[in-house]
């Protein structure tokens, strides 16, 4: 059984060209969005919109002129892709959506027993009502039904039909066929999903399902470490007793290899029809990107810090009293290192984009080319949001120090 053996610098270099973050990018246009999603799985979504939605920011770090819309209409006018269940609530490929039905079974013990603790239960008696209605009248809101809304439950939906629609999308028989910021339009699955991918089984076996999860998330980051984190989050396998044997099988199987780092006792794992990406020249050109915070790269915290030296957490739910930082803060990647972070200034309807705070981390010495970087990469960022201008000196007084 081979055992790859890496410095830290070397897996740095790894996950970086791996996440399709080094320049030249690898990955272009519509097309370049679906083989990284090919080889990444999924973008984790969530619905904070400060600078644009973790998403958008992920691919816009990754794909040159990345378009906000672009993710939308590959959504909702080419269903390439779809609204799903992965890590957590995800986007992912629409192909690899039969491979799911174990994870969509699991949620709807999920969302019944949270409808339980929430008093929302009986809104499920609801559900023929709901189907009936979308039958008639094609592709719908929630606000289109008149159910009523919930008495005397605990936070969550306020209205019956909203929570119905919500369990028929994690069980599979809703999917969402258009968003209006956060407000989903629903219809029946088999609408949505060509029948030749949707009548597919290619995971009957919970054993198969479990090798082909595993290898899915590890190859979310690129190289992962055995024990538990979030990079194993949700159903089936973040359990290590669950884990272990799976991982065992796969090795055996040749599908997984052993990777050791130097310094470091873990067992990392790489998918072995990975390797030739592990063996790639390292990018001689650095360049500045902004990641998102919810990236992959960003999965899970610990790993982030051991091998990037990098302590990051992301603030938003945490008291602003209690924050370390700030409540939207983007870590800030040159090259193959975590160099600073920032907070940015304001709400995306202003037409001057700046920063409200800046942070260097303590060992970075900026270099002017760094700088330089730094504010190409902050035009760019302007560009994709679309405001009409950047306050370059507002930025260059954070990343000369002069404010504090």
């Amino acid at each position: 059984m081979e055992t790859i053996k890496l410095s830290k610098e070397e897996l740095k270099s790894f996950l970086i060209t791996y996440q399709g973050l080094t320049y030249p990018s690898e990955f272009q246009s519509e097309e370049g969005i679906i083989n990284l999603f090919r080889r990444i799985g999924s973008i984790q979504y969530d619905p904070l919109n400060v600078i644009g939605k973790n998403a958008d920011l992920v691919l816009q770090s990754r794909i040159p002129d990345y378009k906000e819309n672009t993710l939308s209409k590959m959504l909702y006018q080419d269903r390439t892709l779809i609204d799903g269940w992965d890590k957590m609530m995800s986007i992912y490929l629409t192909e690899d959506f039969p491979y799911f039905h174990h994870i969509r079974r699991e949620k709807d013990r999920d969302v019944q027993n949270t409808l339980n603790y929430r008093k929302q239960i009986s809104s499920i008696e609801y559900i023929d009502h709901v189907l009936d209605y979308i039958k008639a009248h094609g592709p719908s809101y929630p606000k289109d039904m008149d159910l009523g809304s919930i008495e005397g439950g605990v936070w969550g939906h306020g209205k019956v039909s909203s929570v119905v629609c919500d369990y028929l999308w994690n069980i599979g028989v809703l999917g969402i066929v258009e968003k209006k910021n956060v407000i989903k339009k629903y219809d029946f699955i088999e609408n949505i999903i060509d029948p030749s991918i949707l009548n597919q089984d290619p995971v009957e076996d919970m054993e198969d399902f479990l090798k082909w999860y595993v290898l899915r998330r590890i190859g979310s980051i690129g190289i992962y470490w055995s024990k538990s984190g979030p990079g194993w989050y949700n159903h089936f396998i973040y359990k290590e007793s669950l884990r272990k044997p799976i991982i065992k099988s796969l090795l055996e199987e040749n599908k997984l290899t052993l990777v050791k780092i130097d310094g470091m006792k873990e067992d990392f794992y790489i998918r072995t029809t990975d390797i030739p990406i592990l063996k790639r020249p390292s990018q001689e050109i650095q360049k500045v990107k902004f990641i998102a915070p919810l990236d992959n790269l960003l999965w899970d915290r610990k790993f982030l810090y051991q091998i990037f030296d990098f302590d990051y957490t992301w603030e938003v739910y945490v008291p602003e009293a209690k924050r370390k930082y700030g409540y939207y803060v983007i870590p800030v990647l040159y090259g193959n290192d975590l160099i600073a972070r920032f907070e940015p200034s304001g709400k995306r309807s202003l037409n001057d984009f700046s920063i409200k705070n800046w942070w260097w981390e303590d060992h970075i010495t900026p270099t002017n080319e760094m700088i330089n970087e730094i504010i190409e990469a902050f035009n760019l960022l302007t560009k994709f949001l679309g405001a009409d201008k950047i306050d370059i000196e507002n930025i260059k007084e954070f990343l000369l120090g002069s404010k504090k």
